[in-house]
């Protein structure tokens, strides 16, 4: 299996998505020795040095751990509470986006799960820059089914992603589930983010619902942690 240089996504980038992918399908499970370096080379035609960086990143991210002289395994899975938080900008900040790359994929496993679709069902991916006073704030992906918005990329897609699908689907996204974790910037969210690799940073994942409760985007955004903290307000 090849990568595609083509789609303006580093080669690391996209053999990381693919490892997750296996992972969150259940193909490498908690505990499982993933192949070698030397072997995920031959199996994806990429440089030794791409297979390192794409495992070092998910290493960071707590997905995979590495066992000195043994080698690499999956990690546990990430204990998941249950908080009724949501998460809203302030207007003050304004709702730029820049696209930075848009395509039609097979879901991720992890992004199947949480939109329901079915076999062989296809998503857009559309990566952002969102900036806040015109500054860099967060490397954003979205996720949203072919079947439900045609011809979405056909959009303005610097626009705020919940006003587009109202606007011209008549979609209304009006809960959120949310999931927030520390993470560490990869060498592609410190570019965009004009930040250094390794830098704390914050993942937030939103998948948006409307009043029945159904998903129709999955939101995932890498935030800068030395220049944004989260506020919470809640009620007991």
């Amino acid at each position: 299996m090849r990568l595609n240089g083509d789609k303006g996504i580093p080669l690391y980038y996209q053999l990381k998505k693919i490892i997750r992918d296996k992972i969150e399908a259940g193909i490498w499970s908690a505990g499982e020795q993933i192949p070698n370096e030397m072997q995920l080379v031959d199996v994806y035609q990429v440089s030794r040095a791409t297979v390192r960086q794409a495992v070092l990143d998910l290493v960071r991210e707590g997905i995979l751990i590495r066992k000195k002289g043994v080698g690499t395994f999956v990690s546990r899975p990430k204990l998941a509470g249950d908080l009724t938080i949501n998460f809203y900008y302030p207007e003050e900040f304004g709702t730029k986006h820049v696209p930075l790359s848009s395509h039609i994929i097979d879901p991720p496993a992890w992004v199947a799960k949480q939109l329901q679709t079915g076999p062989g069902m296809k998503v857009y991916e559309i990566i952002r820059l969102r900036l806040f006073t015109e500054e860099p704030a967060a490397v954003e992906t979205l996720y949203l089914p072919i079947e439900v918005f045609p011809d979405l990329l056909q959009a303005n897609l610097a626009e705020r992603i919940y006003d587009l699908l109202a606007a011209h689907f008549g979609i209304t996204i009006s809960k959120f589930i949310s999931y927030v974790e520390p993470v560490l910037l990869n060498a592609y969210e410190a570019s965009w983010l004009q930040a250094s690799q390794n830098q704390p940073a914050l993942k937030i994942i939103k998948i948006g619902l409307n009043q029945q409760d159904s998903p129709f985007v999955v939101t995932e955004s890498v935030f800068r942690g030395d220049r944004y903290k989260l506020s919470f307000n809640h009620a007991e």
